[in-house]
Formats: C-alpha cells, structure tokens, sequence
C-alpha cells in the first residue's frame, strides 16, 4: 500500500490511498471548516441536500437511477467534529473498472458524477428549490428529535454540552430544530458557496488504480480556480481543566441509569504524542482486560458496562456506564479509585501488552475496510501516518509514559441521566 498526495488548487489537495485488497474504489470528497455556532445547522444539512439531486439529476429517484447504471454504486454523506474543525463528508463507492461490462470505465463515471453533485446542485436563482430542501430539514429535524430515543448516545451528548458550555464542540452536530427550520434555499445556497470558497478541500480515492481524470477534471472547476481561501489554523483548543467538578442530573422515563464522566488531559496532540494517553484509556477502561471492566463492572457487580474512551483531537477522556441510580455515587467512587491506582503505576505489565496487541490489531485492521482507511487519512490534517506507523507507535510506548498521561487526567463533570422521581419520592 501507498499513499500519494497530488496538489490540485490553492488548498485543494488529492490523496491517492493505493490498496489491491479491494474489488471497489471510494471517492471521497472532504470539506473542513472552522467549527462556528451560527453555521452549523446550515453546513450539517448542506451535504445531504447535495447528495439528494443535481442540476443533471433533479430527484432522489433520477440520481439513484444513475447509481444502478453505475453497477450500484453507493453515494453517502456524512458530518463530524474534527477538533475545533467541521467535517464535511460526501462519498462515493464503485466497483472497479477491470469488473464492468462492455469496456466500460464505472470509476471515471463516479466521480464525474461526484463533481455533478457538488459542484452543480439543483438550484434556481442563487436559491435551493424549496420541494428539496422543505425533504431535507425533515430528515433533520427527525434525526435531532430521534437523538433522545437513544439514551446512552443521548448521556454522551448532554456530558459534551455541560463539559463545553457554549462552545461549538459541546453542541449537537446537527443544530436544534428551530435552528434547521429556519434555513432557507437563499441562506443555504451562499453556504454551499462558502464551502467551495473557504473550505480547506481533500478528495480521497482509495482503491487498486488511479483513474488520470479523476484529480484532473477537478482542474476545470471554475470555483476551484477562484477560490477565496486564505488558510486557517488546524490546531485545537482542549478542553480547560475545571477547579471544581460539575455535577448535572436529568431525569426522563428511563429504567436502566447512565453515568457519564468527562475528564481534561491536557493532551490535545497528534497521534504519535497523543499514544500515551491511548494506551491508558484502553488499560483503564477498553477491552474485558481493563480496570473498569475487570474491577467496577465484574468484581463490584456495581454497573451493567462501565467503558472508557480517549477523544485525543479535543484533549479529553469519558467514562460511559449503565447503572442503578443507587449505585451512581458508589460508581463515581470507584471509577476514581482505578483512576489514582493508575497515576501510581498500579497496573500489570501482561495488560498493558494485551492492551498494545489490541489497539496495533484494530489499526491494521483499516487496511481490509475501506471506508475506514479512508476515514483514517480524512481526519489527519497537521500529520501523514499510516495505520502501521501508528501501531509501531503504539508498540514503542513506555510505562512511564503511561503513568505520566494518567497523571494529567483530572475529572471534570459528572452527567447522570436517571430515571423520572414518582410522585411522592423525595430527591
């Protein structure tokens, strides 16, 4: 496997991801932009909208005709937090070219299909028609609202709002629903410009050959030759240490509790400086061989699951558990209590090496999924690692190290989402 980086137009760069392995090719075409609180709602439904119909293509039901044409490919878009950056995703996958019929060229035909999708949407007027957008603030609307049905995705976002107030990072990706009602074709349509203009733009192809047109074509874009971008900053804010701990408490018709927990670390870094404080949140609360699955879950018998997770792009650290409410306290307690027994080195070197095998494994593993590899270099900026340099990172970490990350965790909030009061029941 190879990785080429091809320079396009100015901020504008073309990633070739060379793999056999695979019998598709994945076109990805990858949007970043500072994270802001009054465009979020606008850019989080851009990307849906575009992938839903074209100027070529004007409904769902012509553009998905095309896909069967193009043997089936599979159009997707997507939105995530990179840091303090929005990514913006939208991608396509189709078989390669040595498996068409007719000497047809399925690759070369995608991804003038991508280039339709994007750069030419269904528009009238400087305006997004009303039918098309009227679709896409539903769906919207309908994810926002369907994220409370999901209790433990629901706790992880109420922990994120509470760690960072205001900032865009704690907010749902997606924008509040009076936030997406309100955007109109007009507002949306110089968002998509905006896009084009000011966003830093990658276009990954992951696949065994590299098609010339592909990057090339992108050369005949008008908006990619004029483009207005100036640059901005990749590194990120983490999270600032809290003087005193926030305990917040919300209670909806649940049965079954969830305890989340938020810490700062103080490493908001590149994977290789940031290895660490991975390694630790895997020993203290990853696989069945951690401390809080060996020692609060299956000893204490005090929770349901009880999981740690690393967010290193943003410089923080959860612990994710379902509990009985009468246990929430006793839970805090114990989580606590692995978390000093690490800062003092109280964990055996045979977890740390299950720990290691572990994270090296699932990080070769990108090299046989190949909308993971290509998430895997989409969300590098400031370096350029494979999946293999990081599992020889992961493999070179100290102990020391180990316990230096852990020394710098300090818990910052406390969300516990429990089950409603009856009536009569004292607080």
């Amino acid at each position: 496997m190879s990785v080429k980086i091809i320079d396009i137009e100015k901020g504008v760069q073309g990633y070739y991801i060379q793999n056999d392995r695979f019998t598709t090719t994945l076109i990805s075409y990858n949007f970043y932009l500072p994270f802001k609180n009054e465009d979020m709602a606008e850019n989080a439904l851009l990307p849906f909208m575009l992938t839903s119909c074209c100027s070529r293509y004007k409904d769902y039901i012509e553009l998905n005709l095309r896909l069967l044409e193009l043997y089936g490919a599979d159009l997707s878009a997507k939105v995530s937090k990179l840091g303090d950056l929005m990514h913006i995703q939208m991608s396509i996958s189709v078989i390669n070219d040595e498996f068409s019929l007719d000497m047809a060229n399925p690759v070369r035909d995608a991804a003038e299909l991508m280039n339709d999708v994007i750069f030419r949407p269904s528009v009238e007027q400087g305006a997004f028609l009303e039918s098309d957008l009227s679709r896409e603030k539903r769906k919207t609307v309908e994810r926002i609202e369907g994220e409370i049905n999901n209790k433990r995705a629901y706790a992880s976002t109420r922990l994120l709002s509470e760690m960072f107030g205001n900032e865009p990072y704690g907010k749902f990706i997606y924008g509040t629903v009076s936030s997406v009602k309100e955007i109109s074709g007009e507002g949306l349509y110089k968002t998509w410009q905006n896009m084009l203009e000011k966003a830093y733009i990658r276009i990954n192809v992951v696949g065994k050959n590299l098609p010339e047109t592909v990057f090339s074509s992108l050369k005949n874009e008008d908006v990619l030759k004029n483009r207005d971008w100036i640059g901005f900053s990749y590194t990120t804010k983490p999270l600032e240490e809290n003087n005193r701990v926030n305990v917040v408490t919300d209670r909806l018709d649940v049965t079954q509790g969830k305890l989340e927990m938020g810490f700062s670390s103080g490493m908001c870094a590149d994977f290789k400086t940031a290895a660490p404080l991975i390694i630790f949140s895997d020993v203290f609360g990853g696989g069945p061989y951690s401390k809080l699955f060996s020692n609060v879950r299956e000893k204490q018998s005090l929770c349901y699951y009880c999981s740690a997770s690393a967010r290193r792009t943003k410089g923080f650290l959860t612990v994710s558990s379902g509990i009985e409410e009468e246990n929430a306290d006793r839970v805090v307690s114990a989580v606590l209590k692995e978390l000093e027994d690490m800062k003092q080195g109280k964990f055996d070197d045979e977890v740390v090496a299950s720990s290691k095998r572990s994270i090296a494994d699932s990080l070769l593993g990108y090299y046989d999924n190949q909308s993971a590899l290509d998430l895997w270099y989409a969300k590098q900026l400031e370096e350029s690692i494979s999946p293999k340099e990081a599992a020889e990172t992961v493999e070179r970490v100290s102990r020391e190290s180990i316990i230096e990350a852990a020394q710098r965790v300090k818990l910052h909030t406390v969300y516990r989402l429990l089950p409603s009061k009856q009536e009569g029941q004292n607080e």
